[in-house]
Formats: C-alpha cells, structure tokens, sequence
C-alpha cells in the first residue's frame, strides 16, 4: 500500500474537518429564458483548510482576496475535483481557482486546491 496516501489520510483524518464540496455541472443555454443553469452536487468530506497569505511573489492573481489552500485525500471520494466546483466550510463557500494533484508510488494521493472566498 502507498505509504504516502496512507500518512496523508491519517493526518487530514486528526486534523481536518467536515466540508462540503459542491460539484457544479454546467447546464445547457436556454435560449427562452436566456440562462444557463447550472447543477451541484453536495458531498460531505473532511478536508484540511489553509489560510493563504498572498503577496505579488506568491499567488499574485490572489492579493486583496481572502482565499485559503484546501487538501483532500484521493481516497473514498465519488468525484474528481474541479475547476469552478465549491467548498463550503463554516458557513463560508469558496470557488476552486486551481488544482494541484499530488502523486506517489504511481497513484495520485492528494490534492492541493486553491480557492477564492466568493
């Protein structure tokens, strides 16, 4: 077994917590209403929250917005992680700006997320 989902999986286990992601599906247009509607699907997972200090060195496109970095564990997740999906934690949704996916021993055992308060 992969040493390294292990250890992360146990440590996001002790120190995260319960968050809800939200996979958005974009809809199709709707040329009578002239909107397109767009569905979520929420899961609960558990999560470890980040608080990101962004400077014009570091998350550039970031400064001036509160933002925080997100690290889920690929294991027993029913989705793949996504641009524009959402995370709600304490009564506080961010959209996901970026994803990074973290491998080990040929399997993909984290994801690093950054996303936008908003």
């Amino acid at each position: 077994m992969n040493q390294f989902l292990i250890s992360s999986k146990r440590l996001i286990e002790a120190h995260g917590e319960s968050m809800v992601y939200s996979v958005v599906t974009e809809g199709e247009y709707d040329v009578e209403t002239g909107q397109t509607i767009n569905t979520e699907t929420a899961y609960t997972v558990k999560m470890y929250k980040k608080h990101i200090n962004a400077t014009q060195y570091n998350y550039p496109n970031l400064v001036g917005r509160t933002s925080a970095m997100f690290y889920l564990v690929n294991t027993d997740i029913a989705f793949v992680p996504s641009v524009n999906d959402k995370i709600t934690v304490n009564s506080e949704t961010f959209v996901i700006n970026s994803i990074v996916e973290h491998r080990a021993q040929h399997e993909l055992a984290l994801y690093r997320i950054i996303a936008i308060k908003g």
